[in-house]
């Protein structure tokens, strides 16, 4: 791509030479209630200077977890029919994974986070853990003008809690265990938020390699 002088590491990853982008001075703020916008003045490798509104989460740090909680033996995965408020006019409801911003003051970590989301979304508890990121990953970024990033996490086999955590007061959900096949089919549907598509497809990948999926079941012609 023109005007990038990207390089690839031995990991696979994108590394930028140091001071190809340069952000001049303190991103101001003049708008923050959910979220938080920032006025960001970006200097280009060839000198051009850019104004962006950046958007972020400010009391969770800018960070979310979402979580693949998925029963071996039903070959469910719990997600949540949920109101999601830019969808009108064109809807209400959408599919998603429990998810949930971390709040240092709250959590003692991005899977303490996740924990806790899962027991307020999914009444749901326990299980085997498992984060879908490299050690050190910062997290995935939400959108190129968003400076929230999200962990993913697959929980194999939790159960029910009996003393779920309760929701936030603008929160509208309901969970439900989907079957893996019904999944893939919701994958494809464009209804899904996409920080739990990359979930999704992240634990989808890792529990085939583990060996935890059941065959997908053919059918056969009559």
């Amino acid at each position: 791509m023109e005007g990038t002088e990207a390089a690839t590491t031995a990991e696979g990853g994108i590394q930028l030479p140091q001071g190809a982008f340069r952000l001049l001075g303190e991103a101001e703020v003049p708008y923050s209630r959910f979220l938080q916008v920032e006025d960001r003045q970006i200097e280009y490798p060839d000198g051009r200077r850019i104004a962006f509104d950046i958007v972020g989460h400010q009391r969770t740090n800018f960070h979310f977890v979402t979580i693949f909680a998925f029963d071996t033996r039903q070959q469910t995965v719990t997600v949540l029919s949920e109101f999601a408020q830019a969808a009108l006019p064109h809807s209400t409801m959408v599919w998603s994974l429990p998810c949930g911003g971390y709040e240092p003051r709250k959590h003692t970590s991005a899977m303490h986070a996740a924990e806790r989301e899962l027991s307020e979304e999914a009444h749901l508890t326990g299980g085997q853990w498992r984060c879908l990121l490299p050690e050190g990953h910062p997290g995935v970024l939400e959108a190129k003008w968003c400076r929230n990033r999200f962990t993913p996490f697959l929980c194999i086999d939790p159960i029910t809690d009996e003393h779920p955590g309760g929701l936030d007061p603008e929160e509208h959900l309901a969970p439900m265990a989907m079957p893996i096949a019904r999944l893939r089919q919701v994958l494809l549907e464009g209804e899904m938020l996409l920080p739990s598509v990359q979930t999704c497809v992240s634990a989808l990948a890792a529990l085939e390699e583990a060996g935890l999926l059941a065959p997908p079941v053919r059918r056969t012609q009559s």
